[in-house]
């Protein structure tokens, strides 16, 4: 049987936890310490046995593994750290175990066994009964059945990767929680279990890391912290550029004090157009589709807004994602969707992965940008309903105070984004 191999999480992660460390008393608007992330034990030691061992494309499974697993499991139930938090650590450790189950097949007397011995687990644990059980129930349902592939361990601790403090409120950053978001990241990326497969365990922490920097504005400095970040991992695991800088191009592109990337394609009527066209003027851009309940309910603010200020520099535009490019333009003859102009991004397999979508890095629905006359993002979060209308008529007013002031100098658009080509027979995309 396999024992164990437990590794000090410190050392595996030093190097990013030291920043979230040193957030302590630093940066604007700190004046009181913060606590580190703390992730479980039972995801920053080395517990069980190599996950490739059980990734066998589905074939039986052995006894010898299955009992390596289970003596595994039993000694990690049973560690100090564990019992200093059994309820928290525990799932951890279940999560762990049947990752390790998912893809091989259990003979049914295997599964007999395991299933004995995990609910057995609830009765040497009687405090903490309930919460083992539900957690073995869900899962021996959830793994009933073969998966091509075992599930990521970023799906334990994501919860555990932040914190309301990190949260500016749509307000520029503080140094302090950019540099609790960087090492929360580092720290989640940074655990033995992702280290053998890090470009698919990284990825919904790169994802939530990205989302979470849209929350409010970073300034160059900040955005240079978090690059050399980002650089850093690429030395560290070569074998995941490519999604590195995928997460990387988010962080550069498409949060609040960033320059938006140029949009280039056809309208819902086919005339080709581009958002840098609209230079000058405040733009609320608009990812929505007619087969999102949400994004309609958003069409009686963006109604008012087109006709409140249509005389003012203001422009809306739109990214639709409908799978039919005549299901939009029904929408807009009827009066039902705006009138602003929109791209066409959608397709017939999955329309919401269009390339201007995917781009972006869209995955919640609406998704609006507000971007000023230089073309660069102010908000993300706070564009919603009322909220929008507040935020544009505020950076309005700003707007017509620098009109006082010398004209900035334009900033230069980032490489076009095409929007899809051919296929509806209109000249549509």
């Amino acid at each position: 049987m396999q024992k164990p191999l437990p590794i000090a999480g410190a050392i595996i992660v030093s190097f990013t936890l030291g920043l979230v460390i040193a957030v302590s008393g630093s940066g604007a608007g700190s004046d009181s310490a913060h606590a580190p992330i703390d992730l479980p034990a039972a995801a920053t030691q080395v517990w069980f046995p190599p996950l490739a061992d059980y990734d066998n494309g589905g074939e039986p499974l052995d006894d010898e593994r299955l009992d390596a697993l289970i003596a595994t499991l039993d000694e990690a139930m049973t560690a100090d750290e564990t019992l200093a938090d059994i309820e928290r650590e525990a799932t951890v450790h279940l999560w762990n175990f049947f990752r390790r189950l998912a893809v091989p097949t259990a003979t049914e007397e295997q599964t007999d066994r395991m299933y004995a011995y995990l609910m057995g687990l609830g009765e040497r644990h009687p405090d903490h009964a309930d919460a083992i059980t539900d957690n073995v129930s869900r899962y021996i349902d959830r793994y009933a059945v073969p998966s091509t592939d075992p599930p990521t361990m970023s799906s334990a601790i994501v919860n555990y990767t932040y914190q309301d403090w990190f949260n500016p409120g749509d307000k520029p950053f503080s140094d302090a929680q950019i540099d609790g978001l960087v090492g929360a990241l580092g720290a989640a990326v940074g655990i033995p279990e992702a280290a053998d497969d890090f470009a698919r365990e990284s990825a919904t922490h790169f994802s939530l890391f990205a989302n979470r920097l849209q929350a409010g504005f970073v300034s160059d400095d900040q955005h240079e912290r978090i690059v050399e970040f980002f650089d850093e991992l690429r030395a560290r695991h070569p074998e995941a550029i490519e999604a590195i800088d995928k997460a990387l191009l988010r962080v550069e592109s498409f949060t609040p004090g960033r320059v938006a990337p140029n949009i280039v394609g056809k309208d819902t009527e086919g005339v080709e157009f581009a958002l840098e066209d609209y230079r000058g003027n405040i733009v609320v851009l608009i990812f929505s589709g007619e087969w999102c309940g949400p994004c309609i309910g958003e069409y009686p603010y963006h109604h008012f807004i087109l006709e409140q200020h249509k005389d003012d520099p203001l422009v809306l535009l739109g990214v639709n994602s409908d799978g039919d490019v005549e299901t939009i333009r029904a929408a807009k003859a009827s009066g039902k969707a705006p009138s602003y102009r929109t791209w066409w991004d959608g397709h017939a397999e999955v329309s919401t992965s269009g390339p201007i979508a995917t781009t972006w890095g869209v995955t919640g629905w609406p998704a609006i940008y507000v971007i000023d006359e230089e073309g660069v993002i102010q908000h993300v979060r706070s564009t919603r309903g009322g909220n929008l209308i507040a935020t544009v008529e505020r950076m309005l007013r700003e707007l017509r105070m620098r009109g006082y002031e010398a004209p900035a100098v334009p900033v230069p658009m980032t490489p076009a984004v095409s929007a899809p080509t051919g296929g509806d027979g209109n000249g549509n995309g």
